[in-house]
C-alpha cells in the first residue's frame, strides 16, 4: 500500500477544506439584505445618502479606483447603463476609493471619458470597508426598489456587464416600491490555506511548519442609524501547532443626517494625509498582503449649514519584536478639523493632528503637533478645479532633545478643454517624515512594476509632475504621457529624480481593450542609501483584453523593467531586470483560469531564494453572487507592499494555496 508524504497528505487536507468550503457556499445563498446606510460627498462637495434613495430607485453601486485596470474597462457599461436606463429608473453611484495619493486623478479620469453618473468619494475608505472587507475590485452591489441588496459581483471578466444588464433589466420591472427600516445583517468570510513546498523555507523560517491558516470572518449589523460590526481573526499553523485567534476590529456607530457619532476601530484621513492617514488598503495575492491598521478610539462629526466640524482621537496598536519577544505598542493620536462653505464655490478647512509615539518606530518620532489648511475649488465653470493644502509641523524624536520644525504643502490643478484634460501637481516637504501620514507621492499606481523605486519617503523633497490626456471619443481611443521631478536635496543624502512615461488606450469590438505604456526614470545619488533604485530603469507594460465569444475571452498581461544602476556596491554596480506575466482565460461569469510566468534577477529576490524563474496556475470559481474560491498552485517571488505607516517585504511563495470568500 502506497502512503502519501507529507506534502500529499496536506493537499489532500486542503482539498478536504476547499470541498467543505463549496459546501458552505452552495448551501447558504445571499441573504436578502437591507444595504449599509451610507453618506459621501460627491466631486463638488454635495453630501449623497444612500437610504435618501432607497425605494425609489433600482441602485448599482461600484467600487472602483483610477489605477484598477479591470475598473476602468467596466466603467464604460455604466455609463451605457446610466444613459439607457436612468429614466427608467436606475441610478447608479460610482464609489472611488482613491487614497489621497491618486484622488487627484479622479476628476481629470471622469471628464476625459465624460462619465455623467454620480461620483462619490470615499477617500476614508469607509463604505468599502463595510462593503467589501477584502478590498476586491471592481465590486459592484445591486440594490432593488424595495430597498433590498438583489445581487452582488467581484471582478470584472468581459461579459459580465451582459449578465449586470440583466440583472438590471428584471429589478427595473414594475414591483412595489418598500424601504422600511429593519435590521440588516452583512457577513463575510475569508478563508486562506497555504501548504508550503519549500522545504528549505519550511525549515530555516517557518520552524518546521507547513501548513497555515488565515481566516477573517467580518459581520455588521445595521438598523436605521445605528451600526455595529467586528471581525475575528484566526491565523493558524500545523505541526507543530501554533494558533492565534483575536477580535481585530469592533466598532459602533451612529448615524444621522447631520451628525455621525463612532466609537471602536476606524480609518481616517485629514486633508490629503499630509498629517495623518490610515486607510483600508488593496489585497494583492491572498489575505496575507494586507496590513490594516486603524484608530481604536472615538470619532464625532457634525454639519450645520456651511459649517462642518470633525475631532476624533485613540490609539494606534503597534507589534514590536526585541531580543525575540513581541510586545503590544500603543501610539496616541488625536485631531480635529472646522470647516467653512464659501458661497457652496470652495471649502475651506482648518485642521489639527497630535500624537505620541513609543520607542521602535523607522522614524523615531517621540511627540508632533501639526496645523493645516486646506482650501478646494472643485468645480470652476466645469473647465478646471484646484485643490491646496498647506501644513505647519512641530516634533521631537527620541534621541534628540530640541523641537524641530516642518512644513508641507501640497498643490494641485486640473484643467478641462473639449477632449484634453490636464493635471499638474507641486509638493513640497520639509521634515515631513512622521509614522502615520500617507502625503501624495506623485508617483503614478498605473506603474506596479517600478513601485519598489518610488519615492515614498517624504521627508525633505520637493517634486512636481503633469499628466497630459487626449480621449478621441469617436474612435474610443486614448494617448496620455506623464512627467514628474523630485529634488530630495535638502537631506543629508541627496538624489534628484526625472520619470517619463507615455500610453496609448483603445478599446474595440464593444468589449475589447487594450493598453500599452512605455517609459524611462533616471535617478542620480551617491549615497549608498539608494544602491537600489538610483540608476537608469526602462520600463513597460501592455494588457489586452480579447473577446471569444459573449461569455469567454481572454487575456494577456506583461510588465517589465531593465534596471542599469549607477552606484557602486563594492566592486560592482547593480543590475538587474524583472517581468511579470500572465495569460487568463476568462468565461463569464463563472471561472477565470490564470497561468502566471515571472522572471527576475533581483538580488532582494534572489537574497530569499536564488531562482530566477517563477511558475504558477490558478484556477477561480465564481459562485452566484460574491461567492468566489481561488486555488493557486506554483511559485510567487512576493514583493513589497506599505500601508498604514508600515513596510513589509512578502517573502517568495511556493506550494498551494487555496483562498476564498464567502458573503451572506
Amino acid at each position: 500500500m502506497i502512503r502519501p508524504n507529507g506534502m500529499q497528505r496536506r493537499a489532500i487536507c486542503s482539498l478536504c477544506l476547499l470541498l467543505l468550503f463549496s459546501l458552505l457556499i452552495m448551501r447558504f445563498p445571499l441573504w436578502a439584505q437591507k444595504p449599509i446606510d451610507f453618506t459621501l460627498k460627491d466631486m463638488d462637495g454635495n453630501p449623497v445618502k444612500l437610504s435618501d434613495h432607497l425605494g425609489k430607485s433600482v441602485i448599482l453601486i461600484d467600487f472602483w479606483a483610477t489605477w484598477c485596470v479591470p475598473c476602468v474597462k467596466e466603467l464604460t457599461h455604466f455609463q451605457r447603463f446610466h444613459e439607457t436606463y436612468k429614466d427608467n429608473g436606475l441610478l447608479i453611484l460610482a464609489i472611488t476609493v482613491d487614497g489621497p495619493e491618486t484622488v487627484a486623478m479622479v476628476r481629470p479620469f471622469i471628464k476625459r471619458y465624460k462619465y455623467t453618473f454620480p461620483v462619490l468619494l470615499d477617500t476614508d475608505s469607509k463604505v468599502i470597508a463595510l462593503y467589501n472587507p477584502r478590498v476586491v475590485m471592481p465590486y459592484t452591489v445591486l440594490i432593488g426598489r424595495d430597498g433590498h441588496i438583489s445581487n452582488i459581483h467581484l471582478g470584472y471578466s468581459l461579459g459580465d456587464e451582459k449578465v449586470i444588464e440583466k440583472e438590471i433589466l428584471e429589478l427595473l420591472k414594475p414591483k412595489e416600491a418598500i424601504a422600511k427600516k429593519e435590521i440588516s445583517v452583512s457577513a463575510n468570510e475569508a478563508f486562506l490555506n497555504r501548504e508550503f513546498s519549500d522545504e528549505d523555507y519550511v525549515e530555516r523560517v517557518r520552524g518546521g511548519r507547513a501548513s497555515k491558516i488565515i481566516n477573517q470572518f467580518d459581520l455588521t449589523v445595521n438598523w436605521g442609524d445605528f451600526l455595529v460590526g467586528g471581525r475575528v481573526d484566526a491565523d493558524v499553523d500545523f505541526s507543530p501547532y501554533q494558533g492565534e485567534y483575536s477580535l481585530a476590529k469592533s466598532f459602533a456607530e451612529f448615524n444621522h443626517r447631520s451628525f455621525s457619532l463612532r466609537a471602536g476601530d476606524f480609518y481616517h484621513t485629514v486633508g490629503r494625509g499630509l498629517s495623518f492617514s490610515l486607510l483600508k488598503t488593496f489585497e494583492k495575492e491572498g489575505l496575507e498582503y494586507i496590513i490594516d491598521t486603524t484608530v481604536k478610539g472615538g470619532k464625532a462629526s457634525l454639519a450645520y449649514k456651511q459649517i462642518t466640524a470633525e475631532v476624533f482621537g485613540g490609539w494606534i496598536k503597534r507589534e514590536e519584536t526585541a531580543y525575540l519577544e513581541e510586545k503590544t505598542i500603543w501610539d496616541k493620536v488625536l485631531g480635529g478639523t472646522l470647516g467653512l462653505r464659501l458661497r457652496n464655490f470652495a471649502d475651506l478647512k482648518f485642521n489639527f493632528v497630535g500624537s505620541q509615539i513609543e520607542k521602535g518606530t523607522l522614524t523615531g518620532t517621540k511627540e508632533a503637533a501639526m496645523e493645516s489648511v486646506t482650501l478646494e475649488i472643485p468645480n470652476i465653470k466645469e473647465k478646471a478645479r484646484f485643490y491646496g493644502e498647506f501644513l505647519l509641523l512641530q516634533k521631537r524624536k527620541w534621541y534628540k532633545d530640541y523641537w524641530l520644525n516642518g512644513h508641507g504643502i501640497y498643490l494641485e490643478s486640473s484643467f478641462y478643454l473639449k477632449n484634453l484634460t490636464l493635471l499638474l501637481e507641486f509638493k513640497d516637504y520639509q521634515n515631513l517624515d512622521f509614522e502615520y501620514n500617507r502625503p501624495p507621492l506623485l508617483e503614478s499606481e498605473q506603474l506596479p512594476i517600478v513601485a519598489s523605486q518610488f519615492a515614498n519617503y517624504s521627508k525633505d523633497i520637493t517634486a512636481a509632475a503633469g499628466r497630459v490626456d487626449y480621449y478621441f471619443s469617436k474612435a474610443a481611443t486614448l494617448l496620455f504621457a506623464r512627467f514628474s521631478y523630485f529634488d530630495d536635496k535638502p537631506g543629508y543624502f541627496p538624489r534628484t529624480i526625472a520619470h517619463f512615461f507615455a500610453g496609448y488606450e483603445k478599446k474595440f469590438k464593444e468589449t475589447g481593450w487594450l493598453t500599452l505604456i512605455g517609459g524611462y526614470r533616471r535617478e542620480n545619488a551617491s549615497s549608498l542609501v539608494f544602491y537600489y533604485t538610483a540608476g537608469n530603469t526602462v520600463h513597460y507594460q501592455g494588457n489586452l483584453s480579447y473577446p471569444l465569444n459573449k461569455r469567454l475571452s481572454l487575456e494577456l498581461d506583461l510588465e517589465g523593467k531593465e534596471f542599469d544602476g549607477t552606484i557602486s556596491f563594492g566592486t560592482r554596480f547593480n543590475k538587474y531586470y524583472e517581468r511579470r506575466s500572465y495569460v487568463s482565460l476568462h468565461y463569464s461569469p463563472r471561472f477565470i483560469f490564470t497561468f502566471f510566468f515571472d522572471q527576475t534577477d533581483d538580488p532582494q529576490i534572489m537574497t530569499f531564494k536564488k531562482k530566477e524563474n517563477w511558475y504558477g496556475a490558478q484556477v477561480e470559481v465564481k459562485f452566484s453572487h460574491a461567492k468566489s474560491i481561488r486555488v493557486f498552485y506554483g511559485s510567487n517571488k512576493g514583493g513589497v507592499k506599505c500601508a498604514g505607516g508600515v513596510c513589509k517585504f512578502f517573502p517568495p511563495f511556493e506550494g498551494l494555496r487555496v483562498d476564498a470568500v464567502l458573503r451572506f
